[in-house]
């Protein structure tokens, strides 16, 4: 620790700076008379001013708060390697001990700074004359700045912004106090740990991972003289290139090595060696696709929902893990974009997520084009399931003690009576068609109905699995409740009308691929705090058996049918066995493709917000259905995904449970009797009601 001068000392560096002051004036040349008058004022004011000074120092209080947020350290998010951040959330800091700083980074940094730092009391008197001189005759900014002076005018508490006398005058008194109540070391290591480097990175060892990718103790010579450089225009100066701003970074960096050679801390010999060290490019991670902003709205959100506060993830230091796959999320982009996506009308949204099956780790997405619109079209609902609903009352239907073999009646058009049976077309019922591509069918298999998404034979299918236990089976494999709960008690939701998000279906159908065990899509799958400490999450809990596997594999079963012979044939994969199935709401509205290999799940969307039909997008021609643009996106992420990974083949049912004839017999004599309400009109008008009421709300 360094003592304060005493009295006589301070009064001799007043009269150093009255001097200094003398000299200042001649150097401006102004008249002889001027100067004399001047010199002779200075002598009788210096004994004033010094005591002046002396009383100004003594009631200035020697700091001890810190500003607010100086000291946050932000928290980082990874990709799923564990090492590649994606962003930061809050300030860009990680402090660092004492020992943990080269001394060739210290003499770097001093160097560049502050040369006289271990010999002066914390100011520079020449230097602070220069920058006194500047505020008051309204000059530019100058130098002058110790390193004690920056730290207390960016550290500590008391200190303004302005640039003014007074203002300046308090920096100085701060810094002598500092001075004298603390050591060197600690004022270096704590202006280390705190000063600004650039790349949005505050202290030295957030700098030396943001430039070199490596801890502050790995640093060279050449990479913290770099970091040191950087410190005078952190905003102005570029590390690679031949640009003004790199040229004028590569002079500070041999101002920086010529005065470590100066202060005898480098030899000239070994200064001769040294070259322009080369720095990592600026990681910027999926901010490159524009998915940043989601990632990270989405990560606080979940770790909201695990109790850890915002201001606790900012200002927490917590490292922060995902399962993201940085090429997958690249794969993702370049699936949409080979689409024609980016020239899509504002209003067609789509998006592409792709999930783990073993635990619902989200593993890519992609959520449009920014440019476009910044709409979330992965974790929100965007679209109605239309027929990759269906599944899951196949689920509903295994689970009930059915097997795939079960035939239901592809008769199109079908009036369905409150009970399930069928009634004649004039009488009241529920009127269900299938698509016209389909048409009017005679009895088929589950596999087939699947296979060619038939309305009627789901529909009845779902009677006789019992509507509320679709509706549970649903609830089970991840169904928001809030999605299923306006459609209670209606047969037609069979068809897919509830809003359900991308991620979710993805997640949904990785229950198939699992063998019937329930995920939680996240992206979050670990968070670690500053003291090394797992912060519990509670989707990394084991998930919950829905199916048993022989369910599973039927379910899986039929949707591969889909994939090879049925409307999914455009998302087949030339290696590997797939299953999924496409989904196309009334009107063309909403097109899905939801699939699966035996690792990875991924769901494709497409919807226009205008509720009007997808038809006519630049780069396809007609109307869009599942079966062609969505299908096509998910072939192409997939193929990219799986790409070098030995193909796996799906487990093969035993075909277990009761093969159930549901084809009805001959249609009964009509009756007279009203039209009923169509189900899309009915779903309106339950849709009004809730929204009248504040239950639900129109994304």
């Amino acid at each position: 620790m360094h003592a304060l001068p005493p009295a006589r000392s301070r009064l001799r560096a007043v009269a150093r700076l009255a001097r200094a002051v003398a000299r200042r004036l001649r150097s401006l040349r102004p008249s002889r008379r001027v100067v004399r008058v001047v010199l002779g004022a200075s002598a009788a004011l210096v004994l004033l001013v010094a005591g002046t000074l002396v009383v100004v120092y003594q009631r200035t209080p020697t700091p001890t708060e810190p500003q607010a947020g100086v000291t946050d350290e932000g928290s980082t998010v990874y990709y799923g390697d564990g090492r590649t951040p994606i962003l930061r959330l809050g300030a860009n800091r990680q402090a660092v001990r004492h020992g943990d700083i080269p001394d060739h980074v210290r003499w770097a940094v001093i160097a560049a700074e502050d040369r006289g730092f271990y010999q002066g009391h914390g100011v520079s008197p020449v230097g602070t004359v220069r920058a006194l001189w500047s505020t008051a005759s309204g000059g530019g900014a100058q130098g002058g700045s110790t390193i004690t002076q920056q730290l207390a005018r960016n550290y500590y508490k008391g200190l303004s912004r302005d640039r003014t006398l007074d203002r300046k005058a308090k920096e100085i008194f701060i810094a002598l106090k500092l001075d004298r109540a603390k050591s060197k070391d600690a004022i270096l290591d704590l202006y280390l740990n705190t000063i600004y480097f650039g790349r949005q990175t505050f202290g030295v060892q957030a700098a030396a991972r943001a430039y070199f990718d490596k801890d502050v103790q790995q640093l060279t010579v050449a990479e913290g003289a770099l970091l040191a450089a950087m410190i005078q225009l952190p905003a102005y100066f570029v590390t690679r290139g031949d640009s003004a701003p790199a040229r004028a970074l590569r002079a500070r960096w041999r101002y920086v090595i010529d005065g470590m050679v100066g202060m005898g801390r480098l030899t000239r010999a070994d200064a001769g060696r040294l070259r322009f060290p080369t720095t990592r490019k600026e990681w910027r991670g999926v901010l490159l696709s524009g998915q940043s902003p989601l990632v990270r709205q989405r990560v606080l959100e979940e770790l909201r929902d695990a109790g850890i506060p915002e201001q606790s993830v900012v200002n927490g230091r917590l490292k922060i893990y995902t399962g993201l796959d940085q090429r997958w999320m690249a794969y993702a982009e370049q699936a949409m974009r080979a689409a024609s996506e980016p020239r899509w009308h504002r209003d067609v949204q789509a998006g592409l997520v792709a999930v783990d099956p073993a635990d619902g780790a989200v593993r890519a997405f992609y959520a449009g084009d920014p440019k476009r619109n910044q709409i979330d079209t992965v974790f929100r609902p965007i679209a109605q399931a239309a027929s990759t609903f269906k599944p899951y009352v196949l689920a509903a239907a295994l689970r009930k003690g059915m097997t795939v073999r079960t035939r239901v009646s592809g008769k199109s058009p079908v009036k369905f009576a409150p009970n399930g049976e069928t009634t004649p077309m004039t009488a009241p019922g529920y009127r269900v068609d299938n698509d016209e591509k389909i048409g009017s069918l005679g009895a088929v298999d589950l596999v087939r109905a699947t296979a060619l998404s038939v309305n009627t034979g789901f529909v009845k299918l779902a009677f006789e699995a019992g509507v509320d236990n679709v509706i549970r089976a649903a609830a089970d494999l991840g169904v928001p409740a809030a999605a299923l709960k306006p459609f209670k008690g209606q047969a037609g939701v069979a068809l897919g009308v509830a809003d359900v998000s991308a991620s979710v279906q993805a997640a949904g159908y990785a229950a198939f691929a699992n063998g019937g065990t329930a995920v939680t899509p996240h992206l979050v799958t670990k968070v670690v705090d500053a003291q090394g400490r797992e912060v519990p999450l509670p989707w990394r809990r084991p998930g919950r058996r829905v199916l048993t596997r022989e369910q599973a594999a039927q379910v899986t079963y039929a949707l591969r049918s889909t994939v090879v012979a049925g409307t999914g044939r455009r998302a087949a994969l030339a290696d590997r066995q797939a299953a999924g199935k496409t989904g196309t709401s009334d009107r063309n509205r909403d097109a899905w493709f939801v699939g699966y290999v035996p690792r990875l799940s991924a769901a494709v969307v497409m919807s226009d917000a205008r509720a009007k039909t997808l038809r006519d997008l630049p780069g396809h021609r007609g109307v869009v259905s599942g079966e062609d643009v969505p299908a096509k996106i998910w072939r192409a992420f997939m193929a990219k995904a799986t790409a070098g990974t030995a193909a796996e083949d799906f487990p093969e049912p035993a075909f277990a449970g009761t093969t159930r004839d549901l084809v009805p017999p001959a249609t009964p004599a009509p009756s007279p009797g009203p039209e009923p309400e169509s189900t899309e009109s009915a779903r309106q008008r339950a849709k009004d009601r809730l929204t009248s009421r504040g239950r639900i709300t129109n994304e």
